[in-house]
Parts: C-alpha cells; sequence; structure tokens
C-alpha cells in the first residue's frame, strides 16, 4: 500500500477500515445522502443544511456519509 502525499489511495483505505461503512450511518454520492437527510429531516437539528460530509484521510471522490466522523478513520502503525 502506497502513500500519496499523506493520504491512502481509496482502493487501500477501502480494504485499511470499514468505519465510514458502519458510523457514517448513509454512504454514497451528494445527492443520495442528501435525499435520505430530508426524508429524515425531523431526525436533526435546525442549523443543519444538508446531508452529505465529505469523507477525511484518503481520496474518497465523491462520496459523502451522513455522519461527520470527528476520530481518526484510518489507523497506520509506524
Amino acid at each position: 500500500m502506497g502513500f500519496s502525499g499523506g493520504k491512502l489511495p481509496l482502493a487501500a483505505a477501502l480494504r485499511c477500515r470499514v468505519r465510514y461503512f458502519t458510523d457514517g450511518a448513509v454512504l454514497g454520492g451528494q445527492r443520495y445522502v442528501d435525499e435520505f437527510f430530508e426524508s429524515k429531516r425531523e431526525h436533526f437539528g435546525s442549523r443543519r443544511r444538508d446531508g452529505g460530509r465529505r469523507m477525511r484521510r484518503a481520496d474518497w471522490g465523491e462520496l459523502r456519509v451522513l455522519r461527520d466522523i470527528q476520530a481518526d478513520v484510518i489507523y497506520v502503525k509506524e
């Protein structure tokens, strides 16, 4: 697994951790996650404007999650 600019490539990141698949609640493109968010709007605070959140620590492309995971998602042993 090679690193590029301090980030794991998408394929390597997907193999390393599946946390976004479980803790992220909904995984998909911005439009998909936003549609889910709107269908469950009553479960979120009034300040929240949209559903899709960028995924951190790797080049995830256009994938988004419903829940913004604050803690490190990928742990790398040195």
